[in-house]
């Protein structure tokens, strides 16, 4: 089987809605079985996609993203910012915003972040006069915080991939993060602003407060004290990698074992005959995860074996030599790949590619990975395959077109912060 043929097979495969792992591993087994190599390939290439201490902690992030979703936790999230900054112009908004920020600090997933706050914070949008397909776009936007901020499972899979740090890639994570998130809340009010979305206590007009009584500020301060409990969980995450008492992948254990004493003793709604459901989830969730990395594996030795990388390397080198005009073209790869399949699928196929050619330019691997990222998580808000987009369609209710069209001023800033990062590393590698 040649090359051409090769990716035929891919592409055809893709466009009869195979799914992206499936796609790899076929098409790849395909390739073996023809060319008359050792079909023991595949199975050595499957597990040694998986045999990675540093992939460990996946399985125990997303449980722990379950146990909130279900145990309380991400509503307590929820209702801690609302009363914060929930009864201003486009409160709800930043809201949204800042609970994504804090759910992406457990769980690491876009997709699980659109899900379990879209399905608390969309309701709560609508009924305050918001949009319903803005109030989608803003949690879909929200959720690609899930890749970006630690515990991403993205970031995990380039550490394991170049060989870099996992607990410097988290700490790079965390400023690119809350850069996302701030220019996210700006855009959400200017539009709230424009569009005269809010709370039901503001006047659409004057925007006057209707003085606040003392039993709801009684109610705020014991709804406040409740959440508290709910910081927990993002605090030993942060806190352990961050201040060097926990690996990773100790992190996620620790955040487990907190996530499920809160949700059955003290917030008392997860019931032990709900943890066979949750524990179910989260090992679909796993396998999922797991069976992409495993596939691509096997996909990118098979490019690898074709010598593809380096003639990528060497087509891009023949146009330019120029390290901006390069690093430009890298960027506008990834974010077309970004729309057509998953994360996970394009780090395991373009790192292989890319690394030759950024030692050649000299660039950092660290500062290139969170560079790849926030990159990425443009595409899965992004159609025509975007995994955030469908989520966040399917959970809100609305047609995914204008889905799209709401969350383009999110797409462009997202697209101009990529590239601002990409030539000005000090913005997140101060904290390296």
């Amino acid at each position: 089987m040649s090359i051409a043929v090769f990716a035929i097979l891919a592409i055809v495969l893709l466009v009869l809605g195979v799914p992206i792992a499936a796609t790899f591993a076929l098409s790849s087994i395909a390739f073996i079985l023809s060319n008359g190599i050792a079909p023991a390939i595949v199975m050595q290439r499957l597990f040694a996609g998986l045999d990675s201490v540093a992939l460990l902690c996946i399985p125990f992030f997303i449980l722990a993203g379950d146990i909130m979703a279900s145990g309380g936790i991400a509503q307590r999230l929820v209702n801690l910012v609302k009363r914060l900054v929930g009864n201003i112009s486009g409160g709800l908004a930043m809201v949204t915003i800042v609970s994504c920020t804090f759910f992406a600090a457990v769980t690491g997933s876009g997709v699980a972040c659109c899900a379990a706050l879209g399905a608390i914070l969309i309701p709560y949008m609508v009924q305050e006069r918001y949009d319903r397909t803005f109030a989608t776009a803003v949690t879909a936007a929200g959720s690609t915080l899930g890749p970006i901020i630690p515990p991403s499972i993205t970031l995990v899979m380039y550490g394991q991939m170049t060989g870099t740090s996992i607990s410097s890639l988290y700490k790079i994570g965390v400023p690119a993060g809350i850069y996302v998130a701030v220019i996210f809340a700006v855009i959400s009010y200017v539009i709230c602003r424009k569009n005269h979305y809010g709370p039901k206590r503001l006047q659409p007009h004057t925007e006057a407060q209707v003085p606040v009584t003392p039993e709801e500020k009684r109610k705020n301060r014991r709804e406040i004290l409740n959440s508290l409990w709910a910081l927990g969980t993002p605090i030993i995450i942060l806190g352990g990698i961050f201040g060097g008492l926990a690996t990773p992948t100790e992190a996620s254990i620790l955040a487990v074992v907190y996530s499920l004493i809160v949700s059955l003793f003290i917030y008392r709604e997860l019931k032990l005959k709900d943890l066979p459901r949750v524990f179910g989830n989260a090992v679909k969730g796993t396998a999922r995860v797991m069976f992409i990395i495993a596939a691509a594996n096997i996909f990118a030795w098979i490019l690898t074996y074709l010598r593809i990388p380096d003639m990528i390397v060497s087509a891009m080198l023949g146009v330019t030599t120029n390290k901006v005009l390069l690093l430009l073209m890298v960027n506008v790869l990834l974010l077309v790949l970004g729309m057509l399949m998953d994360s996970g699928a394009i780090m395991y196929i373009t790192v292989p590619m890319f690394l030759p050619l950024l030692k050649t330019l000299g660039v950092d691997l660290l500062h290139f990975g969170i560079v790849m990222v926030v990159n990425m998580c443009v595409g899965i808000i992004t159609p025509p395959f975007g995994t955030v987009l469908f989520t966040g369609s399917a959970v809100g209710g609305v047609p995914m077109l204008k889905l799209a069209k709401k969350l383009l001023p999110y797409i462009i800033a997202m697209i101009a912060f990529v590239i601002v990062l990409t030539f000005v590393p000090g913005l997140v590698m101060w904290i390296a």
